[in-house]
């Protein structure tokens, strides 16, 4: 017996369902606008861990994901056994620590022409050295860390150049900036500039601009051409000798 084709139902219902499957993982990532008081909270100094988070946001507990906590015993084996070494490097995992807006220490590369911007013949050492500089979270997307203490300090380096193939030293004292003090501070964005239009578009748009080329065209058209002859005869006198000469 031949297999009868399904019909236009199935085929629909089908196309249903799947549509609803490929829906389930979108409706998953939606969640609630976050409001604009909760980036206050978190942009204020006082949290710096979970707990006081916690107590910013003034809840008792912190809610978890439960499905992908809790064990279910009817699942496959293989898909249990997944399941629970996940659990397992969850609970070896440490706690992420939030690392606050303070000095630290960063590896600051002394560049030749900190030691001698006339001449490159020469190598620095050591190349590099550490030096305390501002950095960190500050929890708002409005503020960054920035230093508002800064001291400097003075080094000596090595000048290594190579006279007749021998090396020669020479002692330098770079200067090098070390942050003090930070803060979390507010970006301050410089506001957008207006564009002008230039001289030559200024014209191109000035009616007045293209009025006096107009009245200038027309003061410069040349008279008709009987009153170029006219001009012409200016010597005769008699107008009737003139309109004679005029009409042969």
């Amino acid at each position: 017996m031949c297999p009868q084709p399904a019909g236009p139902g199935v085929g629909m219902n089908f196309g249903v369902v799947f549509a609803f499957i490929l829906s389930l993982p979108l409706a998953r990532m939606e969640g609630d606008p976050i409001p604009e008081d909760i980036y206050e909270i978190l942009g204020g100094s006082s949290v710096h861990s979970i707990s006081d988070l916690q107590r910013a946001l003034q809840i008792d507990s912190v809610e978890q994901d439960s499905s992908s906590l809790n064990l279910n015993a009817t699942q496959h084996p293989v898909a249990l056994s997944r399941e629970r070494r996940s659990l397992d490097a969850l609970a070896a995992a440490e706690t992420a620590v939030l690392a606050e807006c303070k000095t630290r220490e960063v590896v600051f590369e002394i560049s030749r022409n900190m030691v001698d911007s006339t001449n490159a013949n020469f190598v620095v050492w050591p190349p590099c050295v550490e030096v305390q500089r501002c950095s960190g979270c500050c929890n708002n997307r409005n503020v960054q860390c920035r230093p508002t203490q800064i001291r400097v300090r003075h080094v000596q380096v090595n000048k290594i150049e190579f006279v007749q193939r021998k090396p020669k030293f020479t002692k330098v004292v770079v200067p090098l900036e070390d942050h003090v003090q930070c803060r979390c501070e507010a970006v301050f964005r410089p506001p957008p500039r207006n564009i002008r239009p230039g001289p030559h578009e200024q014209r191109r748009l000035s009616p007045a601009f293209t009025t006096a080329a107009v009245s200038q065209r027309r003061r410069v058209r040349r008279p008709p051409a009987q009153k170029r002859k006219h001009k012409k005869y200016k010597h005769v006198n008699d107008k009737k000798v003139l309109k004679e000469i005029l009409i042969a």
